[in-house]
């Protein structure tokens, strides 16, 4: 025997001496160097005598230990590339183990550094203007500051830039594109404009590609009518061409010169296709009332915000000591411009980072886990190398390189699967006051991605190593393992299939809590009927159509499309529900003699008679408005069962008089309320249903009205048809805005809906990651117990109490994730709350409904290794011990 050793001792020694690592080593060797050790120890010697006479056998100790010596003194490359190299044939030889833990780690890396760049590309991003960190907004606080308004009217805006010595430059804007209608030049077409002040453009530091900004002139009453392009509506309807400086355009049948053209970075929270200037003292823009404008402030050099704060709230408070009426209770606050234009959606991003994050730790524990099961699977390997002189570190060495290597391939996938994951994420998502976010990484974005990937090594692989590395030899090679060692193993495991399941139950909590709330979202009852609904935009020219002109337009156009066979009603309002938000306006009701009078805000809405019944808000008391309802003193109007309310309490409204400011003489006009209708949102699904007033079209007669066509059948066909009757009463009336109704609602509740798909995306990963390491576990359990269950089931222990053991310990440690993670789960829903509609951070359905999912995957989950354990052959096992 000596010399078939003392031959294989030599083999060994020039595999050490040509490869300079002693872990090179031929199965076969390997497979008999091992019996050898075992043999010696089971006769009683102790590790290290085991390893002498072994190695003696094998051609002698000194000589192998110099050998192993010279190894150990080598260069720390030649160690790394060597440990590279043996890492790569190890993984390599457990395939199955390979790509399991790669595409679990690529996918949790790879969703971090997804929400990473997203970040990077919205909320970190330096916005496109020259020193940016100098502007900021101005926006007006209500009552002790807490709550943003959040704009300013146009003479507070005024009075804010022209007192203000912190305020280097002032611009204001109103973000609300209107449209606009162009003729002139080439067919009539509806263009996006905003109205802005003079010294907007100036203030966020964008020159314009062609002529000029707006005049100081050209923002007072009775000047020039002007108009700058948009770059983009510029390219598209003047092909770029120079000339276009000084043309003419007609808006809205009012001639307008152009007189400059910005680029695309002078966008400001709305797209656009050209800006008007707001002028200063004439209709909206002359109100303290009106709250329609956003300031953007430069703030001067050395000026910090809070000293910028300070000086204009002493100017708001000035403001509100002169003017009491309008400005009590009114201030500012000073915010970072990039600040501003992302708070609205900071929330919803770090909630998807700290899924994503939670995502990344169940992936880090379930490769430790597997990692676990496979260092059990090398305990006799380690055990060999350690006899021969291997020390712990060294060993603890070679399995942090396989980690790396792990992390590094899965580090590559990652990048990948953020490359995937980042345009999918933009695709759910819409930034508005960003504009358009591209796809794409930096090199932050890779670098992130790399601490990613040497952050997962140390997460996820120091643990198994020095746990497969401090394996105690004697034990593995006497066949204690099965005793000793694997019960600390099996252990820690059982430990990080507990935590994967906490982790697991918050995120499927919150995926849950925000799945309920759609279901809510979708159940709510909007006050009208959206359904079947299709909308469309026309505006008149002022200067062509007079009051009575109007009336008879859209009196005819709404005949005429009553007329078509697929329609079965239709109504006429200057905004229609959810696709046109906003515009509320002061209401009050004279009390009597020593009271003070109520008032309510309300929205204001104009209508034709027949809108009520063709949207389908009920009349709940009084009557619609009429055809008949002109010229008459006070005028007629319809309120919501909220208006009636606030203003009234249980009192009969009919026929009371009401006050609404206007721009008249008196500053006020009358109106007698001839109706009450059910309440309706009006401006978000996700907003209460507000107070409501809607007027009588014959009395108040916009240009611009809203069509919704209650139809049957093609809803392309109808909208074509209208089409064609609006053509057909005037060519220069384009039909804008042409959609159903039910888009514009999908359109509104996108933003819940993304949220709580791409949660619960990751929530069902996380799912199938516990339940992969579940199994990994409750697998390892029966594999290390497999001559219990033979010495039970030789004993008499049926089929079924044996699986019931199996499932109770995979039951047992899902029941401890339940208990840990429910209480963490109520915790985080706090920090939901905010995402929710209709429901509470703590609904009860959601937690049950999250306990029997994860309970029926626990299950399912330990089935096989259950049904495993049933079949054990009570001979074969024993044999195996």
């Amino acid at each position: 025997m000596v010399g078939w050793w003392g031959w294989l001792a030599r083999r060994l020694e020039v595999v050490l001496r040509k490869r300079g690592i002693e872990q090179e080593l031929d199965e076969e060797i390997r497979f008999h160097l091992e019996m050898e050790v075992r043999e010696h120890i089971r006769s009683g010697a102790s590790p290290q005598e085991a390893r002498r006479r072994a190695l003696v056998e094998f051609g002698g100790v000194e000589r192998f230990k110099e050998e192993v010596r010279e190894v150990r003194g080598g260069r720390l490359l030649d160690d790394l590339i060597q440990d590279t190299r043996v890492a790569l044939r190890s993984l390599l030889g457990q395939p199955v183990f390979l790509v399991t833990a790669v595409l679990t780690l690529g996918i949790g890396i790879g969703g971090n550094v997804a929400m990473f760049a997203v970040l990077e590309a919205t909320v970190f991003a330096t916005l496109p203007y020259a020193d940016s960190e100098q502007l900021f907004t101005v926006r007006s606080t209500v009552g002790d500051g807490a709550r943003l308004g959040p704009y300013l009217s146009g003479p507070d805006f005024v009075d804010y830039r022209d007192q203000s010595r912190t305020v280097a430059a002032g611009g204001a804007i109103a973000p609300f594109p209107q449209r606009v209608t162009v003729t002139g030049a080439g067919q009539a077409e509806r263009a996006d404009a905003v109205e802005v002040s003079e010294g907007f453009f100036g203030t966020l530091g964008v020159e314009p590609v062609l002529g000029r900004g707006f005049l100081p002139e050209e923002t007072r009453p009775g000047g020039s009518r002007v108009v700058v392009l948009g770059e983009g509506y510029w390219t598209r309807r003047f092909g770029r061409s120079p000339s276009v400086l000084g043309t003419t355009m007609t808006l809205n049948g009012i001639p307008h010169a152009v007189v400059g053209v910005m680029p695309a970075e002078a966008r400001f929270m709305v797209d656009t296709d050209m800006w008007l200037p707001y002028i200063l003292g004439q209709g909206m823009a002359g109100s303290r009332g009106a709250h329609n404008y956003m300031m953007i402030a430069r703030l001067a050099p050395g000026v910090s915000q809070t000293t910028a704060q300070e000086e204009l709230s002493a100017i708001g408070r000035r403001l509100e000591e002169a003017y009491p009426d309008t400005n009590d209770g009114w201030n500012v606050r000073v915010t970072p411009a990039r600040e501003m234009l992302v708070e609205s959606y900071r929330s919803t991003l770090e909630l998807l980072m700290a899924a994503v994050m939670l995502l990344l730790v169940v992936a880090c524990a379930n490769v430790a886990s597997l990692l676990m099961a496979r260092g059990h699977g090398r305990a006799s390997e380690m055990a060999v190398r350690s006899v021969m002189g291997a020390r712990r570190g060294r060993l603890t060495r070679q399995l942090l390189t396989e980690s790396g290597l792990l992390a590094a391939v899965a580090g590559v996938l990652g990048l990948a699967v953020a490359a995937w994951g980042q345009r999918g994420i933009l695709a759910f998502m819409t930034f508005g006051r960003l504009g358009p976010v591209e796809a794409g990484f930096s090199a932050t974005t890779i670098g992130a991605a790399l601490v990613l990937s040497l952050g997962t090594v140390l997460l996820f692989g120091i643990l198994p190593a020095l746990r497969t590395a401090g394996t105690g030899a004697a034990a593995v090679l006497r066949g204690g393992t099965r005793i000793s060692g694997s019960l600390g193993t099996a252990r820690l495991r059982s430990a990080l299939v507990v935590s994967q399941v906490v982790f697991t139950v918050v995120l499927v909590s919150v995926s849950g809590l925000l799945v309920r709330s759609l279901a809510e979202l979708r159940s709510t009852d909007l006050g009208f009927r959206p359904e079947s609904l299709l909308t469309a935009e026309i505006d008149l020219p002022a200067g062509a159509y007079g009051p009575e002109e109007r009336i008879a337009f859209y009196e005819e156009l709404r005949d005429r499309v009553q007329a078509l066979g697929p329609v079965a009603s239709v109504a006429l309002a200057s905004q229609i529900p959810i696709s046109d938000p906003g515009n509320n306006w002061n209401v009050e009701l004279a009390a009597g003699p020593g009271s003070e009078p109520v008032s309510a805000l309300a929205h204001q809405r104009t209508v034709f008679p027949g809108y009520f019944d063709a949207m389908g808000i009920p009349v709940l008391a009084g009557r619609d408005v009429e055809a008949s309802d002109r010229d008459a003193e006070p005028a007629s109007l319809v309120l919501s069962a909220a208006t009636a309310l606030a203003l009234l309490g249980d009192q009969d409204p009919l026929g009371r008089i009401v006050s609404i400011p206007d721009n008249s003489e008196t500053g006020a006009s009358l109106h007698q309320v001839v109706g009450v209708v059910g309440n309706a949102t009006l401006d978000s699904p996700l907003s209460p249903q507000p107070p409501a007033m809607y007027y009588a079209y014959h009395e108040r007669t916009p240009t611009r009205m809203r069509l919704a066509v209650r139809y049957a059948g093609d809803g392309g066909a109808v909208a074509g048809q209208i089409r064609s009757i609006v053509q057909g009463m005037n060519a220069n009336l384009p039909l804008d805005r042409v959609e159903l109704l039910q888009a514009a609602i999908d359109r509104q509740t996108r933003a819940p809906r993304s949220l709580a798909m791409l949660i619960a995306v990751f929530a069902v990963v996380a799912v199938i990651l516990s339940s992969v390491g579940l199994y990994g576990v409750i697998a390892f359990q029966v594999t290390r117990r497999l001559g219990e269950i033979g010495i039970r089931m030789a004993l008499g222990a049926s089929v079924a109490t044996v699986s019931g053991s199996i499932l109770r310990d995979g039951v047992r440690l899902v029941g401890l994730g339940l208990v840990i993670g429910v209480p963490l789960s109520l915790f985080a829903g706090r920090f939901v709350q905010g995402f929710l509609f209709g429901i509470g951070s703590a609904d009860p359905v959601t937690y049950v409904g999250v306990t029997l999912l994860l309970g029926a995957v626990a299950t399912v989950a330990c089935l096989l290794p259950a049904r495993r354990a049933a079949s054990v052959d009570p001979v074969q096992s024993l044999r195996s011990e």
